[in-house]
């Protein structure tokens, strides 16, 4: 891997640990909005190539209340999702786990 890459790649984990959009990391960070979209691409590309297709195993209980909820397991961690949850926060917890 270059130096460039290498580089690129520690501003990209520095970045899914912030928990900030890549937009108000970048501007943050002071970095160029357009060369970490690049980079994120090719990385993509990259795990895209590389890896196999893991499933989520996921459980739902067969009544609708307002109690019901489903489970998310992601290798040894689970995640309750409950019919209320904050769909922005739910999604960026899982996108969080991506690249975790």
């Amino acid at each position: 891997m270059s130096d460039k890459q290498l580089e690129w790649e520690t501003r990209m984990n520095q970045w899914c640990k912030s928990g900030l959009s890549m937009a108000a990391w970048c501007r943050k960070e002071n970095i160029n909005i357009h060369q970490m979209y690049y980079w994120k691409r090719k990385f993509d590309q990259q795990t895209d190539n590389t890896s196999s297709t893991d499933w989520l195993e996921i459980s739902h209980s067969a009544n609708n209340d307002e109690h019901s909820s489903i489970i998310i397991k992601i290798d040894k961690l689970s995640v309750e999702v409950k019919p209320q949850v904050d769909r922005q926060l739910l999604s960026d917890v899982l996108h969080l786990l991506k690249y975790a």
